[in-house]
Parts: structure tokens; sequence; C-alpha cells
């Protein structure tokens, strides 16, 4: 792989994430009315009007979700964190600080630690301020959050998390991109209990524990959602090439080898993912094709849920960012982008998340 130099990537954070744009795709209709499907009982989470752009989820012990919302669509509405009961009563559980230099703050990627902490993926992504998003780390004292504390400074395109044996793992979609035009992402570890790390550019930080190159130009975002298997071994999704790699880590954290489990082709996308320890397999949020696909950890892929155009009503899908399991069943959290070659198109209220009922 020909990871260096590095250049700076020209991509606008409009075509990696449609963040810019809040109203309908040129000559867009309104979809039809949402109805629910035949098949598994659904119902949608509603939230509030502040959270017009939710994203990723940690599941806690007790059923309890906590929600990462960016607030892309508008981001007048700073991102926030937000509680989500096993009863789906929703509550703000957090408000992140700002970034010192951009004033806003993007939530994505979140996940707990074993001493209850959050550690959350701060995507700072802007053409006028690259290397600005932050790894932060909210404190979890009985229940309630406590001051924010920043990890790592200096990535470019923070976005999925993961936690392992001690350590919090950190996708960076974008980190520059090659002559030919395709997309360098990373993977960077951390310890837990690390803070005020400085991102060395170019692929040169120690914390660096591996590279992704994504050949897509219709979504050019490379690593993205991350988890690790019941036994260790560490899966990242590329995004924009729709396939899901794994890792096998030595104890020193280097790559000891890697394989794409999963053939091209069987995937629009690859967004957030889920590794499920109850079924030993890994859910996807296949953002393009406005599905739910389940792949086995011999990379055979499932199309589970996936639904035409519509507004995200009555526990549909509507441009999933990330899906996670709660008790039976699947939790989608319904980012409602617009994306070239996506079928969502364009975002709508309510702004929500998808409850679908996983088969026996």
């Amino acid at each position: 792989m020909n990871r260096y130099p590095i250049p700076r990537p020209a991509i606008t954070l409009a075509a990696l994430l449609g963040v810019l744009a809040t109203g309908a795709a040129p000559g867009a209709e309104d979809p039809p009315p949402a109805k629910t499907p035949e098949g598994p009982a659904r119902r949608a989470i509603v939230l509030p009007d502040y959270c017009n752009t939710p994203d990723a989820m940690a599941v806690l012990a007790d059923g309890t979700i906590i929600l990462s919302v960016p607030n892309f669509t508008d981001p007048t509405s700073p991102g926030v964190l937000m509680k989500v009961t096993p009863q789906d009563e929703v509550s703000r559980f957090c408000t992140l600080p700002l970034h010192p230099e951009t004033g806003h703050v993007f939530p994505m990627g979140v996940r707990q630690a074993p001493s209850g902490d959050l550690y959350v993926a701060d995507c700072q992504f802007m053409d006028e301020t690259p290397d600005n998003s932050r790894l932060l780390c909210v404190p979890v004292v009985d229940g309630k959050p406590g001051p924010v504390e920043v990890v790592a400074r200096g990535l470019n395109l923070a976005n999925g998390v993961a936690i392992h044996d001690g350590f919090v793992y950190l996708t960076d979609s974008s980190i520059g991109t090659t002559e030919d035009g395709a997309v360098t992402s990373a993977i960077y570890r951390f310890r837990l209990d690390e803070r005020d790390v400085q991102i060395m550019p170019g692929g040169e930080d120690p914390h660096l524990v591996a590279t992704q190159m994504t050949a897509s130009k219709e979504l050019p975002v490379g690593a993205d959602g991350i988890d690790f298997d019941h036994r260790g071994r560490l899966y990242v999704a590329n995004c924009g090439d729709a396939v899901i790699e794994r890792f096998t880590l030595d104890r020193a954290g280097k790559v000891a080898s890697r394989k794409v489990i999963t053939p091209p082709g069987r995937m629009k996308s690859a967004d957030g993912i889920f590794f499920d320890r109850q079924s030993r397999k890994i859910h996807v949020a296949d953002i393009l094709a406005n599905a739910i696909c389940t792949v086995t950890l011999d990379g055979r892929v499932e199309t589970v849920v996936q639904d035409p155009d519509n507004d995200g009503s009555n526990g549909l899908l509507d441009g999933p960012s990330e899906v996670v399991v709660r008790g039976n069943e699947f939790i989608a959290a319904n980012f409602d982008r617009v994306f070239p070659g996506c079928v969502n198109t364009k975002p709508d209220k309510p702004y929500s998340l998808a409850v679908i009922t996983r088969s026996p």
C-alpha cells in the first residue's frame, strides 16, 4: 500500500456527509406516505426537533441507549448525546463542549468503557479547518456525566468508536487521497487513560493501527463502523467500497493479519457496524440501500430489512447510519441524509430511530 506522502483530501464536507444541504435533492419529490410493511413488528422512537441527525449508539447493560446526534442537517442545533430508556423514553444526557476553534461539536461514534465512561468521536471535518476532529471522554459517575475530557485531537474525519481490552479504537474516515483519487483512512488506538494526545499527520503517529484504501468515487468515505468479536478480532467497515475487513492484532496492537471477509457488490455501502455476541453476527447499516444487512463471521451477507424512500415514520428505515441490538430488537438510527446513489431523497421529519423486532 502506497500511503506516503498522503495529499490533503480534495473532498468537501458536503460530498462526504451531505451536511451542507438542508433541503431536498434537486428534482426530488416527496416520498410516498410511510406505511408499515408486512413482516416483523415495527415502531419509531421519535426524537425532539433539536435532534435532526441521529448517528450512533452505545447500548448499556440495562438496555439504556446513549445516542449521538451530530445535527448535520441543521447545525444551528449543537450536537448532543441523548438517553433512550428501555421503555423508549428520550431525554438529553449530555451537552458536549464546542470546539474552541470551530465553535461546533458533531458527536458521531460512541461506546461505553467498562468503567462506565463514554468515548465519543467529534467529527470536525471542515474545508477551512482540517484536522480539528477530536476523540472525547465523558466521565460517568452514578449515571451522571461529568466534565468532558479531550483524549485526542488533530484527527480529520473522526467517526467510529470501539473499546476492547483497555483501549479505545477510533476510525478516521479520510486522512488523505492518493494521486489516483483513492481515499486513505485510518484506525487508531489509545489507552483508556490517555488524554490530550496530538495526532501526528501523514500516517506517522504511533497510535496508528492500520490504514484502509477506498476506491469508490460515489461515496469517498473509508474506515467507518468498527467493532470486536467474541475472540477479540477487529472488524472495520470500508463504507464507500461496501466491504467488511477483519484484523487480527498481536498483544502490542500491531496487525498480525488482515482480510476482507465480504464479497464486493453484496452491499451498496457499509456504515456503522455492531457485533451481536448472542448470534455472533455483524449487523451493518447500508445507508445507500436504506437497509440493514447481517454478516456472518465467514463473510456471508444477508439483507434482513430494506425499505423504499420514506420519511421514517412507523419504524421504517430512513438512511440508517448504525444499527444495534437491544434484546430481540434492532434499533437503527435514521441519519436521513442525501448521498449520490442512495434511496433517500431528502431529510425530513420525523427525526427518529427505527425499532424492528428480530426474527427468532
